[in-house]
C-alpha cells in the first residue's frame, strides 16, 4: 500500500513500495486465507489503486482493513477484534521495484497474541520503510463539529496510532484549524501567484483548496466553499445559497468533511509543507464511507476520492451497490459466510464499465430479490400453487388467481407483472388439456 520508501529527492524517487498480498492462520472469521492484491491494468494515471471488499456483515472485511492498519504500525484496531482468539499469524508482502527491472516480493510476518502481544518479526522493518509516507483510517461516523480556533496555530502531525485508529476525528478542532490554515496560506500565494506577465499562477495551497471545494460541490450538487471570517476569527461554509455553521450541516457533509476533506488536508499538515499531497504516495482505509450519504451522494464518493489521491493505494470495506457500482478501475474482493461461520474470500472481480445496480446487487452481492420480504414471500406461495396448478390441481390454480390479485394490488409494477404471469399459467394449461 504504498509508493515510495526511501527517504530520496522530491523529484527523484526510483523506488515503488506497495502492497501485493496478506496471508494469515487462525484469524476468525476465516481460519486461513491469502488474499492477493494485484495491480490494475490500464488504471488512468490521475486515479489511486483502489482494493474494495464486500460482504455480508461478519465476513470479515473490517478485520482485513484492521491487519493492515497493524501492518502499517498501529496495532490497536486489530487488537481489539482479536480479544479472546487464539493467537493469530500473518505474513504481508510489498513489491519493491526499482524502475526497469523485475519487481521483488519481500514477506514480512508477525503474530497476535489473544493476552494482547503484538509480535512483529520483520514487521519493524516495513514499518521503518514506510518512513513519512501518510496513512489514515476512516469508520463510518466521523463528524465535524463547530470548534475555536486561533489564527495560523500550528497543526501537530499526528502520531501513526491515531492517524489509523479508525476514530481519529473524535475532536474536530484539528480538522477546522487546519483548513483555515490552508485558506489563509492560498489567499497569501494568491496575493504573490502574478508570474511577472501578468498571468496569475496557481500554488499548491489554492490548488487544495480549489480541489477540495470543486469535490464537495460535484459529490453534493451544490456550490461549495470554506469562508474564513477575520473578525471574530472563525471557519464557516457557503452551501448553495446558505452560509452554515459546521454544526447546522447535515449529516452526509459532515461526514463528507470528517474523512475526505479531512484525508487531504492532514495528509499535507503529516508532509508539513515539504511534498504536495496528490503528488505523494499513501495508504487509505476507509470502513463503509457511504454512512449517512444519500445513493445520489455514495455513487460519486469514491471516484472523487480516487481522483483526489492518484499516488495512493485505497482499501475499502463496503455495503452499498452504488459504492460498488461507481469503482471502475481497481478490484472486487467478494467475501462470502459459509454455514459454519467461516468466511471465505472469493476470486477477485474486475469492475466493468456500465454495470447497472441491479446487476452489482446480484451479481456481486448475491442478493436474487428484488421486492421487500413481505412481497417476496406471497410471490413465492404464488410460484408453488402455480407449479401445483401445472400438475393439474385446479384448487392450487384458483389459489394461485387470488394470490396474483393480492400481489397485483401492491403496485402498478406487479399488477402487470402478475397479469402476465396468470396469462402463461392459463396457456401452459390449456395446451395440457388439447388432446394429443
Amino acid at each position: 500500500m504504498v509508493n515510495k520508501l526511501i527517504e530520496m529527492p522530491p523529484n527523484n524517487r526510483y523506488f515503488q513500495f506497495v502492497i501485493r498480498s496478506i496471508e494469515a492462520k487462525k484469524f476468525p472469521p476465516f481460519s486461513d486465507f491469502h488474499l492477493e492484491l494485484p495491480p490494475v491494468d490500464g488504471k488512468p494515471e490521475d486515479l489511486g489503486e483502489v482494493h474494495l471488499f464486500t460482504g455480508v456483515n461478519g465476513t470479515g472485511k473490517t478485520r482485513i482493513l484492521s491487519v493492515i492498519a497493524a501492518m502499517l504500525g498501529a496495532s490497536q484496531p486489530l487488537m481489539r477484534r482479536l480479544k479472546g482468539s487464539e493467537a493469530a499469524s500473518f505474513s504481508v508482502s510489498n513489491t519493491y521495484m526499482p524502475p526497469g527491472q523485475m519487481p521483488n516480493r519481500n514477506w514480512y510476518p508477525f503474530t497476535v497474541h489473544s493476552t494482547g502481544g503484538l509480535q512483529w518479526l520483520r514487521l519493524d522493518e516495513f514499518v521503518n520503510k514506510l518512513g513519512t509516507i501518510p496513512a489514515f483510517a476512516y469508520g463510518a461516523n466521523p463528524y465535524v463539529s463547530d470548534q475555536q480556533i486561533t489564527m495560523m496555530a500550528e497543526v501537530p502531525r499526528p502520531s501513526r496510532d491515531a492517524c489509523l485508529s479508525f476514530t481519529y476525528l473524535e475532536n474536530s478542532k484539528l480538522l477546522l484549524q487546519a483548513i483555515a490554515n490552508l485558506k489563509i496560506r492560498a489567499a497569501m500565494e494568491f496575493q504573490s501567484s502574478s508570474d511577472g506577465n501578468g498571468r496569475d499562477s496557481e500554488g499548491t495551497c489554492m490548488r487544495l483548496v480549489r480541489v477540495l471545494e470543486s469535490t464537495v460541490s460535484k459529490v453534493t450538487g451544490l456550490p461549495f466553499r470554506f469562508i474564513v471570517d477575520s473578525y471574530p476569527f472563525s471557519l464557516r461554509v457557503e452551501w448553495g445559497k446558505a452560509n452554515l455553521s459546521f454544526d447546522l450541516l447535515p449529516d452526509g457533509l459532515r461526514s463528507i468533511l470528517g474523512w475526505l476533506v479531512h484525508a487531504l488536508v492532514m495528509t499535507e499538515v503529516w508532509l508539513q509543507g515539504k511534498e504536495d499531497p496528490q503528488k505523494t504516495e499513501a495508504i487509505f482505509l476507509l470502513d463503509e464511507i457511504e454512512s449517512h450519504l444519500h445513493p445520489a451522494w455514495q455513487r460519486k464518493i469514491l471516484p472523487a476520492f480516487q481522483r483526489i489521491f492518484p499516488k495512493a493505494q485505497i482499501f475499502v470495506a463496503t455495503h452499498s451497490p452504488f459504492v460498488i457500482a461507481s469503482l471502475n478501475h481497481g478490484w472486487i474482493h467478494p467475501i462470502t459466510l459459509a454455514n459454519d461461520g467461516v468466511a471465505k474470500l472469493e476470486p477477485l472481480i474486475s469492475p466493468s464499465k456500465g454495470h447497472s445496480y441491479v446487476t452489482v446487487v446480484e451479481e456481486i452481492m448475491g442478493i436474487k430479490e428484488w421486492y421487500d420480504p413481505e412481497t417476496e414471500e406471497l410471490l413465492a406461495q404464488f410460484r408453488t400453487a402455480r407449479d401445483d396448478a401445472f400438475a393439474g390441481d385446479e384448487n392450487a390454480r384458483t389459489k394461485a388467481r387470488d394470490l396474483a390479485i393480492e400481489i397485483g394490488r401492491r403496485s402498478i409494477e406487479l399488477d402487470y407483472m402478475m397479469g402476465r404471469e396468470v396469462l402463461q399459467m392459463d396457456r401452459h394449461i390449456a395446451k395440457t388439456l388439447v388432446p394429443q
